[in-house]
């Protein structure tokens, strides 16, 4: 992660100042036809406010009733992760669940119509992962999964043991994973590191531990995945497909 600066850091508190609505109709471009600080339209013509009134001072509260403008309100950094990210900078994590049920189903068996079968490169040949088609999603992680197969072994080994669509809540929360629906993967999840593992409190004060190879990150965002490794709560096995924090406007000047 780059070094953080005064800008950057100021992000934490006034997050409001990074969220630009565009991102979400030049990271959607088949799915959403407008966007502004009262509401985005999709292009089957349902409507999302951009903000909600539920309570956002806390910690808790924002994880647990983020809005389409809290989503965008920590800057996605691609950049390295030689330095930590900083307290509660969990960017991509904080998420308007609506807005997913929306696009891509809003149970669980909407959400299977639209599950397709990838083919997904391993060690020994190749597996089968199912993952949303909506939105070409699945298009963009079979092309990575391509991209991993050309990577010397000693970073494929890290693409091992994949695992993709699971209708679930997050452990010790009432919020659907993003393996709900379709667009999230784990890669290696015996030799990766999870935050709960070491603090289960949200607010804990937790050391960052990674391992996951920054060849096979940096394939996964140029597609428009985000990383759980850039988040202060990592996850480092996971990737979930979140263009609107890879778009150019949502990329904040300062983590240029």
């Amino acid at each position: 992660m780059r070094p953080l600066t005064v800008l950057a850091a100021s992000a934490l508190v006034f997050t409001h100042l990074l969220a630009n609505p565009q991102c979400y109709v030049d990271a959607y471009p088949t799915l959403v036809a407008s966007a502004d600080k009262e509401e985005i339209v999709l292009k089957n013509g349902l409507k999302l406010p951009y903000k909600t009134s539920m309570p956002k001072v806390s910690w808790d509260e924002k994880i647990n009733h983020a809005d389409l403008e809290m989503q965008l309100s920590q800057s996605y950094d691609a950049g390295g992760f030689d330095t930590p990210p900083p307290y509660l900078f969990d960017p991509g994590r904080l998420r308007y669940q609506p807005f997913f049920q929306a696009l891509y189903g809003k149970d669980k068996q909407s959400i299977e119509k639209n599950l397709v079968s990838i083919s997904w490169p391993t060690l020994k040949g190749s597996t089968k992962l199912p993952v949303t088609k909506v939105g070409g999603v699945d298009k963009t992680l079979y092309a990575i999964g391509q991209e991993i197969a050309k990577l010397p072994k000693s970073d494929r080994i890290w693409a091992e043991g994949a695992t993709t669509y699971c209708y679930r809540v997050i452990k010790d929360t009432d919020r659907l994973s993003m393996h709900s629906f379709g667009i999230a993967i784990d890669l290696a999840p015996m030799k990766t590191q999870y935050w709960k593992d070491e603090a289960p409190s949200e607010t804990a004060h937790i050391g960052y531990r990674n391992t996951m190879p920054l060849s096979i990150v940096r394939i996964f965002e140029k597609h428009g995945w985000i990383w759980g490794g850039r988040w202060y709560h990592y996850d480092t096995m996971h990737f979930e497909y979140r263009p609107e924090l890879l778009t150019p406007s949502c990329i904040a000047k300062d983590h240029e």
